[in-house]
């Protein structure tokens, strides 16, 4: 197909340039042909090659992906939340979900989207206890937008208890 000569540059380019642009044209078309390739550098913890594969979409990344959670790299880990709430497998809703108490507020945020995206119901309680002690408005106003992208009944209940946040950026989101 069309991604054959990507994928054959992919393998023969020695310059880090080349292999960036590789990477892009990959990231733009997501073809599945190049999954393979893609999750051997995944492995290593490219970020770029994390970032194509969930746009690819295959949940067969997803057990990879989800070892990267919680090893204390704030880049790799906010680039494999975003791309396991790309990929949007309900199997990943736990370890990404365990997330949601990361020191890191940004990790939170990020979790907290990824489990909007992903849309598994098993994720309203865990937002709903973002939304109601997290100390970052930013990551609670995530959790706000997530339990919207979830959508059922309980889900916008919950959101909508806070539509006369405190914070601004949380009823926004919350409405």
């Amino acid at each position: 197909g069309e991604a054959e000569p990507i994928l054959t540059a992919l393998e023969t380019f020695e310059s880090d340039f080349m292999e960036e642009n590789v990477l892009d044209a990959l990231e733009r078309f997501a073809p599945a042909a190049a999954f393979e390739p893609l999750h051997a550098r995944a492995e290593r913890r490219d970020k770029h090659a994390i970032r194509v594969l969930g746009r690819i979409g295959d949940d067969r990344a997803c057990e990879t992906l989800e070892d990267f959670l919680g090893g204390g790299d704030v880049q790799l880990e906010t680039v494999t939340l975003r791309a396991l709430g790309a990929i949007g497998d309900a199997g990943s809703t736990q370890a990404v979900a365990n997330r949601l108490v990361a020191d890191n507020p940004e990790i939170r945020s990020v979790a907290a989207r990824s489990l909007g995206l992903i849309g598994d119901t098993r994720a309203i309680y865990p937002l709903a206890d973002v939304l109601a002690d997290d100390d970052a408005d930013e990551v609670r106003a995530s959790a706000a937008w997530a339990l919207n992208q979830i959508g059922t009944e309980a889900a916008l209940s919950v959101a909508a208890d806070y539509a006369n946040d405190r914070s601004y950026i949380v009823q926004s989101e919350a409405e």
